[in-house]
């Protein structure tokens, strides 16, 4: 920004990565040629980017001052109050669009966030977009905006740290009243407009830091856990000014933008089969079964062959209507163990999400205990207890398994973060998982995982939404004894390479533990010393490696 004799706030330098030159890009990218109504010019700096460019400029600003120092840089510019009653028609009368000479574009840069109606400020360019398109044979201007974007990180870390400065411009600019992330940016267009391009302004750091010495700003520690939390929940993170070009919508894009969000049931199921398994039925079976009937179940057919998705919605059709109307069948093709659960993840409606293999069961109260748990524990993975039983694979008739075992518990009924990190000790079908965690954080399956893939989403989710347990036991989750399973499906190199692999990613990143944690980290270095002298006391030689070197 530069100084001038007016003491005029807003002139800043039109540098080559500045606003002005990214919306005169964007406009030019439109291969449209005529003239640009820039709405709160300031001192007219989009007209240098238009210039460059071989386009027409037109500059109009509230501030009497900014009109003048236009015209003294020679450029036509005129006084105007974007909300007076009159706005629309004085802009067009200024600009008198024609066909032959075309206002192809209405720029808004660094405005909206100044007035204190947004709304009214886009219904008024709605009607100004439609009586210029009027005067051009149909032809409506592009509508460029840029605002702040006030879920930059930057802020995010001043609010934890309960710190929120109002500066003399940047991101807080003492004169903004009305605040934009980028939902609500699309919400204030309310399908007014469609966008065609962004060229968005990204600063890692912002004037949010100056003067300031605070460890949520720390390379380390809180700043880079706030960091990497902020970063994942959307792409926005870095972005200091939403500079964004649109079209004005039509009946199309508003047929295709229509209906409005649909409230779905408590839990979403998802339950993956290749088709080759009849205990599927069974799994189907306890599900009908449920007590709590606020579910839908995404039954993931991963398998190419039609006919076997075809016998599998015959399947869905014998049970009664109550059931099968809240049963989705959906064909998946191609990709690895993962991609059916990823697809009903970007399709699931429920609150919570779980997962069932084709050859586990639950009891009647599997759902209703998880919604018990989420209603005392709102936001938290929720988890019941869960009993194995060894299967093996027959060739009958009627079926082509048996059980082999007795139920047993393996798994502790209480367990955290840290009995997570240690092994996989709680089967997926034994857990449920919020949504909004899933959706928010970007939580999925990876597919690049041969087996471990559910140890890994489970817990992803629990370092960030905590993890709440009943000892109820509600689910049977059956091994395979010989073939049949996963686990002797792929060699045991590949689950001691992928469990390795689970561990690794996860660890690049920051992660808060759970209270609690530091006591049994410090018991656990504290008995592993005392094992390594033992052992030290008894060995030849030099001894085992210090665990603490």
């Amino acid at each position: 920004m530069t100084d001038n004799a007016d003491g005029l706030k807003y002139d800043f330098d039109v540098t080559p990565d500045s606003t002005y030159v990214r919306a005169a890009a964007m406009i030019a990218a439109s291969g449209s040629t005529g003239r640009v109504a820039d709405l709160g010019a300031g001192v007219g700096a989009l007209a240098t980017a238009l210039s460059a460019r071989g386009l027409g400029y037109l500059g109009f600003d509230f501030n009497a001052n900014s009109v003048v120092e236009m015209r003294r840089r020679g450029v036509e510019a005129h006084e105007l109050d974007i909300l007076a009653s009159d706005a629309v028609e004085r802009v067009v009368v200024s600009a008198g669009p024609t066909p032959d000479d075309p206002v192809i574009a209405l720029a808004v840069l660094d405005v909206i966030e100044h007035l204190p109606d947004p709304e009214r400020t886009l219904r008024v360019l709605t009607d100004l977009a439609d009586r210029i398109a009027e005067l051009q044979d149909g032809q409506h201007p592009l509508l460029v905006l840029s605002v702040p974007n006030v879920a930059h990180s930057d802020l995010g870390a001043k609010l934890i740290a309960g710190r929120w400065d109002v500066t003399e411009v940047g991101l807080l600019d003492q004169t903004h009243i009305s605040l934009f992330t980028e939902s609500r940016l699309d919400q204030v267009l309310d399908g007014r407009f469609v966008e065609v391009s962004r060229d968005d302004v990204e600063f890692v750091a912002t004037e949010q830091r100056d003067n300031i010495d605070h460890p949520v700003f720390a390379q380390s520690g809180l700043g880079a856990y706030l960091r990497h939390v902020r970063e994942r929940s959307d792409q926005w993170a870095s972005v200091y000014q939403f500079v964004r070009a649109y079209r004005r919508s039509t009946s199309d894009d508003a047929t295709a933008a229509s209906g409005a969000d649909v409230v779905g049931p408590f839990c979403s199921v998802i339950v993956r089969t290749q088709g080759n398994r009849r205990s599927l039925i069974d799994t189907l079976t306890s599900l009908a079964a449920q007590s709590d009937r606020d579910l839908e179940v995404l039954l993931m057919v991963h398998h190419s062959d039609a006919e076997i998705v075809a016998a599998i919605r015959r399947h869905v059709a014998s049970f009664g209507d109550d059931f099968a109307s809240v049963v989705r069948v959906h064909q998946v093709l191609g990709g690895g163990r993962s991609k059916p659960l990823n697809r009903a993840l970007e399709v699931a409606h429920g609150r919570y999400v779980a997962v069932l293999d084709d050859d586990d069961i639950v009891t009647s109260d599997w759902v209703a205990e998880f919604r018990r748990l989420a209603d005392l524990h709102p936001g938290a993975v929720v988890r019941c207890s869960c009993v194995e039983q060894m299967i093996e694979r027959r060739d009958t008739p009627l079926f082509d398994f048996e059980a082999v075992s007795g139920f047993e518990t393996p798994h502790p009924v209480h367990l955290d973060l840290f009995d997570l990190v240690r092994a996989n000790r709680s089967p997926q079908c034994s857990y449920a998982v919020p949504v909004a965690a899933v959706r928010a954080l970007d939580i999925c399956f990876d597919d690049a995982q041969r087996v471990c893939e559910d140890w890994k989403f489970q817990l992803d989710a629990v370092r960030y939404a905590g993890i709440a347990a009943s000892p109820s036991v509600t689910s049977v989750y059956r091994r395979w004894s010989g073939s049949g399973g996963s686990a002797t499906a792929e060699e045991r190199e590949t689950w001691l390479t992928d469990h390795e692999k689970v561990i690794d990613d996860l660890d690049t990143v920051p992660t808060v533990m759970p209270p609690g944690i530091l006591r049994r980290l410090h018991d656990l270095y504290t008995i592993i010393e005392g094992l390594e002298k033992e052992l030290g006391r008894r060995s030849d030689g030099d001894g085992p490696r210090r665990f603490t070197d």
